[in-house]
């Protein structure tokens, strides 16, 4: 397994859960708050990173790799404590999006350790895009330098 077949598995897992529309790579897509994201949402935006890598000899290295999941929602409601009961339950419904993507991920084994979610980090902005990251951790073994 290397970078692109994480990938392309994780987003096989996301597409899994039925309330997540769009999956791609994060290319910045929500970056821009004066222009509509080209995204249908709820979406999840996936980048991943090699936060480090140890030598193994031989041209082969052991890469701990953060995968992160950026889920976003066109976030429309109202989640006041004073709000009506069934206001805040359709606001806060995309908790449970969230929870099935984590769900679907957690444990899942895409490189030669399983998915393991580090934290999850809540996004707020002006433009009422609801941005919940989910970085996940693995491991893979890197061979091609000695192919």
């Amino acid at each position: 397994m290397d970078i692109d077949g994480i990938y392309l598995k994780v987003c096989d897992l996301i597409a899994e859960v039925p309330e997540v529309k769009w999956i791609d790579m994060d290319f910045g897509q929500l970056d821009d708050f004066n222009t509509r994201p080209m995204v249908a949402f709820p979406c999840a935006l996936i980048g991943i990173d090699i936060i480090n890598a140890i030598e193994l000899g031989q041209k082969k290295q052991k890469c701990q790799v953060l995968v992160n999941v950026k889920l976003a929602f066109d976030y429309k409601g109202e989640s006041a404590h004073l709000a009506p009961e069934n206001v805040k339950d359709r606001s806060l419904a995309y908790y449970a999006v969230v929870k099935n993507v984590y769900k679907k991920l957690q444990g899942q084994r895409v490189g030669t350790t399983p998915l393991k979610r580090q934290r999850q980090i809540e996004t707020a902005r002006p433009d009422r895009i609801k941005i919940c990251e989910l970085p996940f951790s693995t491991e893979f073994l890197d061979v091609s330098a000695a192919e």
